[in-house]
């Protein structure tokens, strides 16, 4: 039953122009059903040859679809219409349903050929239903509204959908009949961009659950590496919680990569990612901020990724890890007592049983000192330095302090002016180095802040 036919009765009635936005005002609802990441923009158009009613946009990618509402029944008309537009690769959406007339082996064929895709509104909320998940359902309807073609039909959403959810099952089983069924279906049901997106996201599941690359069956060439899209998709439907399978995913994962993406910190996939990855994933600079006054972060650390950074959210500080420079990250501003002082350096160092070989320290009058222990040792036990800080009194800052890595053949300088850790030549740093030096070094941490931090760098070895 289509519940349009009531709306498009009334079109010449006294009120037409409510009536069409009535019947917009429906189906963007639908849209918006099937995809909340989409915007969609209502046109002064209705019916129009050329000019779309609707278009639909994702800001995350950028991307844009055309919508042309059909309130005509004859499939014949409406091959026309798609001739016209077709270079644009449109959905058409017809309000009624169409007749029976012959014509609809052409419209399947020439809606395909054009990357057009053809389906009423209630069928673009059926894609999915038959899915086992959620997060499944909503990753096919978001793919066929970007890309879908073909004339599809309420009873073909539900079986395509129903053959792709159980496609992403049989991948993390390495079923490779069922894992074909699904690309086959994708393949013939999206333009090639969007079929690819969702072929190398089977791939990745394939990885993860342990199978070789060998043996998926696509007969396209695709690597193990995740694009950004695909990397988005799987993220977002936290398909499992095997950390195994998170392991795997991260062989060939970069920081670089995955700060390409958006996820927020209600992402339990990108929690397990992280968590069994620390050793892999490098960057080439962190940042601490502390929340401002009376705000209060996540009671326990959360991981996101926003604005091109990876973050760990606490309650109290956000930790920025960047792949670029620590100008990347906008500075934070800090007052005078933000500041601190040589032995506040040593007691946080000593707290994290962490070795700093150089610092430096601004006087009065911004006069700084740079001192380096002798023979790469320790400050924290250098009485040198400690005669030498009370000789300069409690109004020396410190600015900067070194701390060497990988028994010294990198050198991790953290910036207290920025309150930031970066290397001297561009060099990168695991999560788990900046995590286990660079975050206790910038910021004095209470006990469950560093019992989290120990818990979480526990698993890895951090000897060499």
């Amino acid at each position: 039953m289509n519940d349009f036919s009531a709306l498009i009765a009334d079109l010449a009635a006294d009120e037409p122009l409510q009536n069409v936005a009535s019947i917009k005002n429906a189906v963007i609802e639908r849209i918006k059903e099937t995809d909340a990441n989409v915007t969609v923009e209502s046109t002064e158009y209705f019916n129009h040859t050329f000019a779309p009613d609707l278009v639909l946009r994702w800001p995350l990618d950028g991307s844009t679809r055309r919508v042309y509402l059909r309130t005509s029944s004859n499939t014949n008309y409406l091959r026309e219409d798609i001739a016209l537009v077709a270079g644009v690769g449109p959905i058409f959406m017809p309000l009624l349903p169409l007749g029976s007339e012959s014509g609809h082996e052409d419209l399947e064929r020439e809606s395909t050929q054009s990357n057009t895709l053809v389906a009423d509104p209630s069928t673009i909320t059926a894609f999915g239903e038959e899915s086992p998940q959620r997060a499944v359902q909503n990753l096919v309807a978001r793919a066929v509204l970007q890309g879908g073609r073909g004339h599809v039909t309420q009873q073909r959403a539900r079986a395509i959908g129903h053959a792709i959810g159980q496609g992403f099952v049989a991948a993390q089983n390495a079923n490779v009949n069922m894992t074909r069924r699904a690309i086959d279906v994708t393949e013939s049901l999206m333009d090639l961009q969007h079929a690819d997106q969702l072929t190398r996201l089977l791939h990745a599941i394939w990885l993860g659950s342990g199978a070789p690359a060998s043996a998926f069956p696509s007969s396209t060439g695709i690597t193990a590496n995740l694009d950004a899209s695909a990397l988005q998709f799987l993220l977002e439907i936290a398909i499992t919680d095997d950390g195994d399978f998170w392991r795997r995913i991260g062989s060939s994962l970069t920081l670089e990569r995955l700060c390409e993406v958006e996820v927020p910190a209600t992402s339990n996939g990108l929690q397990q990612l992280i968590a069994v990855n620390l050793d892999r994933l490098r960057a080439k600079s962190c940042q601490v901020v502390s929340h401002p006054k009376g705000e209060r972060g996540y009671p326990a650390p959360r991981w996101l990724v926003k604005s091109g950074f990876l973050t760990m959210a606490t309650e109290r500080y956000s930790a920025h890890f960047s792949p670029g420079p620590a100008s990347s990250i906008p500075a934070e501003r800090k007052s005078k007592e933000d500041h601190i002082n040589l032995q506040e350096l040593i007691s946080r160092a000593d707290a994290a049983s962490v070795k700093v070989t150089e610092v430096t320290l601004e006087v009065t009058g911004g006069r700084q000192l740079d001192y380096k222990a002798p023979n790469d040792s320790d400050i924290v036990s250098d009485d040198v330095l400690q005669e030498l800080g009370g000789m300069l009194g409690p109004d020396a800052i410190v600015r900067a302090a070194v701390s060497p890595l990988g028994g010294g053949a990198r050198q991790l300088r953290c910036d207290f002016s920025r309150n930031s850790g970066s290397g001297r030549t561009g060099a990168k740093f695991n999560l788990l180095e900046l995590l286990s030096v660079a975050i206790p070094l910038l910021r004095t941490l209470v006990s469950s802040e560093r019992d989290f931090i120990n818990r979480i760098v526990e698993p890895f070895d951090t000897s060499q």
